[in-house]
């Protein structure tokens, strides 16, 4: 990969990249639908689901730490040609995706009474968290084999499979939310009228349809990744026996990633707690709309990351030193210039995007003085996502972990609260910190990757002394 020109290096992060920002853009817009179909029910269901949001992106962030440490060691073996331990991997990957659903779906089957009430929910909103939460739970069965065989597959170099399915899987959520949410009911199209069924669950019918969109996603990105290729694809007959050495390479890798994961999205509960507690109604629902607009920004981020994963983590396998630096900086770069021009799109449409989400005007005024807060700190955003995805490619996880549990908790859960309370900055605050919390974020991730010190850890055979003279 070292013999790439700057522009072959720049096209294959692109060809990797694009798939995976089309998948993050198509997923954010069914998630608009979704919280749009959900806030038809008005201002208590769209608090409900706002207040679950928190501890549901705490699994999902365990769980997709869990996948790099699988997803890694796949890229480092397709980067080294070697097939058999990558699908070694594959097969332990399906031992792991199923471990953690059934915990996770045990865990938070037990807890989903009582979560919402600890992150300060009240009457009616309560009421209806419970609902949506206790239903949600079993889409953790399966939440475990689509994120870990995502980025499995992008790690492989294989995006494409990914944006099909979990794109697939958005819009039949869609079309569940459809019937599910909404009672029977007359609709009126072209003239022509005709009578939709519909259950009438309201919240727990969005819930619904989320289970059986992550059942698809869950099933059939498994065995798309059990079945990639010629040179991958798994028969019958290979052992799924536990191997002590991929668990353990796995845990090496996964947990910080999942420890940072958690405790990140524990200090986003501590968060909507503080939110919670300025006012159930108008701040959580303009909290749960700014934070499905905010998607919009870094978007390209998560997509130019996967691809930063894939081609250090390659690189890396390969043994190539300045292959894993130029694609780690240039993808940095280019997700920085394109969420430059997502942050001014925020700021300059904050208004008419929150709009989409709620009729209330002061929902939708709070949401829009939100976006237009953190707008100046996406472009920060990005740089610590792809940083971030480049650090776990040349095996630095730890680094990357650290420094988000300093921002969050050194910086972000103090501030926010001196702000609320102490300044009466409401839900606006909030957002402040979350701000300061990600630009410092940012620079600290490019601080580290211009500091070359993860190359001790990507690269150890290169950087070990030789033998005395």
């Amino acid at each position: 990969m070292s013999t790439l020109s700057p522009q072959g290096r720049l096209r294959a992060v692109w060809l990797l990249s694009w798939p995976a920002i089309i998948e993050q853009i198509l997923a954010t817009m069914v998630s608009y639908v979704d919280t749009a179909m959900v806030g038809a029910l008005g201002m208590t269901a769209s608090a409900a689901v706002s207040v679950n949001a928190a501890p549901i992106w705490l699994i999902g962030g365990i769980l997709a730490g869990v996948g790099t440490g699988y997803a890694v060691q796949v890229s480092h073996a397709v980067g080294a040609g070697d097939h058999d331990q990558a699908k070694a991997v594959i097969r332990q990957g399906v031992l792991a995706a199923l471990a953690c659903g059934v915990f996770s779906f045990a865990l938070y089957r037990c807890l989903a009474w009582h979560i919402p009430f600890w992150l300060g929910a009240e009457g009616p909103v309560l009421t209806e968290a419970r609902r949506y939460l206790r239903v949600y739970t079993y889409a953790l069965l399966f939440q475990g084999g689509s994120t870990i065989f995502s980025a499995v597959l992008r790690c492989m170099g294989n995006t494409k499979t990914p944006l099909l399915l979990n794109t697939a899987a958005n819009l039949l959520n869609v079309v569940f939310n459809f019937f599910f949410i909404y009672p029977t009911r007359p609709v009126s199209i072209l003239g022509l009228r005709f009578t939709v069924p519909g259950a009438g669950m309201g919240v727990a019918g969005a819930a619904l349809g989320t289970v059986l969109a992550w059942a698809f996603a869950g099933f059939t990105i498994t065995w798309a990744a059990l079945r990639q290729g010629p040179r991958y694809t798994i028969r019958r007959g290979e052992s799924f026996r536990p191997s002590r050495t991929i668990i353990a390479q796995a845990v090496r890798l996964g947990l910080p990633s999942a420890a940072e994961r958690a405790m990140v999205n524990i200090g986003q509960v501590a968060m909507t707690g503080v939110v919670a507690s300025i006012d159930t109604g108008v701040a959580l629902a303009a909290n749960q709309i700014a934070t499905t607009a905010e998607g919009l920004c870094y978007l390209p981020a998560y997509g130019i990351a996967s691809a930063s994963t894939a081609m250090v983590g390659q690189s890396v396998g390969a043994e190539d030193k300045e292959g894993a630096r130029a694609f780690g900086a240039l993808s940095a770069k280019l997700g920085f210039l394109l969420c430059v021009g997502t942050a001014l799109a925020l700021f300059l449409f904050a208004r008419p995007l929150a709009s989409l989400f709620n009729s209330d005007p002061a929902v939708v005024s709070e949401a829009a003085r939100v976006l237009r807060v953190v707008s100046v700190a996406e472009p920060f955003f990005a740089l610590s996502i792809i940083y971030t995805g480049a650090l776990r490619g040349a095996r630095d996880v730890k680094a990357p972990m650290f420094i988000s549990l300093i921002c969050m908790w050194g910086l972000r859960i103090p501030l926010a609260p001196a702000l609320v309370y102490g300044l009466g900055m409401g839900l606006s605050g909030v957002w402040i910190a979350m701000s300061c919390d990600i630009i410092l974020r940012g620079l600290l991730c490019a601080w580290r990757w211009h500091s070359a010190r993860w190359e001790r850890r990507a690269f150890p055979q290169v950087d070990a002394p030789g033998p005395a003279a």
